[in-house]
């Protein structure tokens, strides 16, 4: 197979979680090239295919589908071709890097039991979650999960990732007080819902400060507000959009209580309605130790630089499988020579990348 050419294509049709449509269609008509694998499909846009070479644990590993809605400003040639949608997540790279692995390993005959995953709505739409909830890999013994993901910041084949939680829990978060409104020329008579969303953000503040040692431990942040109609009118309504991530579990449960007594506080003194919604949730990702080493004995095998990674706040529902199976998580490094961050409109990995991750996969699930 020509990978370059592979993800090139997948690059031009970014869709958004469970919209992957012409992606599924795409690998669909790939992985029928090959009568070793056995192909499930979902009532969604999810498809695994099942490597079985008798009996034995499988290896599980997963890559994600889905782009982001933001308009593409490359200027490479292979641009998206879906106005507005772009991979600037790297999950054309993903996608591409296990259909290669997919490939050595029907070679190699490797004897194996294998499940690669494409897993559809990693960003924010609880891909993985819906994955395992439909009971599919509970008929199998799984014995370690594996994902990457590529790093703008990380050189060209640098691997990188540490033991123990490596990506934080992380959940969207709305928070609404509901007033009434009033001409300001007779504040009196109106409920001002913007006022109390602004005393909600200082006194979450100040409660979060007593309670965390920021930045390190935690993070909540309310990105968007927005309140009011017009300008000469005391606002009825006031939303708040954020996100809160925390490590660990306690954490994350502290910090709810933080803002559902600081919400009611607010609410009782400015005479307002509110409401608490949490949206979607991505599970701390934990790497097994034993993994862990086994990876970094792979990149001394194969001559790749290894760098030991610190935990992030960044979200990945991997979490979901690491949770539930011994799993591994690492960052592929794939810059070309500027780094670039994730989610940026110019976000480019090296397709260099792909081979390095074609060949780390296949030494992880071939050592014992």
């Amino acid at each position: 197979m020509n990978l370059s050419e592979i993800r090139k294509n997948l690059h031009q049709i970014p869709e958004l979680g469970f919209e992957e449509f012409k992606t599924q269609k795409f690998i669909l008509s790939i992985l029928k090239q090959f009568p070793q694998l056995k192909i499930h499909t979902f009532p969604f846009t999810g498809i695994v295919a099942e490597y079985s070479v008798g009996k034995g644990d499988y290896k599980l590993i997963r890559a994600d589908m889905d782009a982001l809605p933001i308009e593409e400003e490359t200027d490479c040639d292979f641009r998206s071709q879906h106005p507005g949608k772009m991979h600037a997540c790297g999950h054309d790279v993903h996608m591409t890097i296990l259909l290669g692995l997919i490939e050595k390993v029907i070679q190699a005959d490797l004897q194996q039991n294998i499940l690669f995953v494409f897993q559809p709505a990693e960003e924010g739409k609880g891909g993985a979650k819906k994955m395992l909830e439909t009971g599919f890999f509970d008929s199998f013994s799984i014995s370690e999960a594996f994902a990457l993901h590529v790093s703008g910041s990380l050189p060209l084949g640098t691997i990188s990732s540490k033991a123990g939680i490596f990506f934080a829990n992380t959940e969207e978060v709305d928070v609404i007080f509901k007033g009434k409104s009033a001409h300001v020329a007779f504040p009196e008579t109106g409920k001002d819902a913007l006022k109390a969303g602004i005393d909600f953000l200082r006194i979450v503040e100040e409660n979060l400060q007593k309670n965390f040692t920021i930045p390190d431990t935690i993070r909540c942040v309310f990105g968007k507000m927005e309140a009011g109609t017009v300008r000469n009118a005391i606002p009825a309504d006031c939303k708040l959009e954020g996100t809160i991530r925390a490590f660990f579990d306690d954490d994350l449960r502290k910090i709810k209580e933080i803002l559902e007594f600081s919400g009611k506080e607010i609410a009782e003194k400015n005479g307002v309605q509110t409401k608490i919604k949490y949206l979607s949730y991505y599970k701390a990702v934990k790497n097994e130790k034993t993994l862990y080493q086994k990876l970094k004995s792979v990149c001394r095998k194969l001559n790749l630089k290894f760098e030991e990674a610190e935990a992030v706040f960044t979200g990945e529902d991997f979490g979901y499988f690491s949770e539930k199976y011994p799993g591994l998580l690492f960052w592929l490094g794939a810059n070309q020579g500027e780094k670039q961050d994730l989610h940026s409109s110019s976000f480019l990995p090296d397709e260099k990348a792909i081979p390095i991750g074609v060949d780390v996969f296949f030494k992880l699930i071939k050592s014992e």
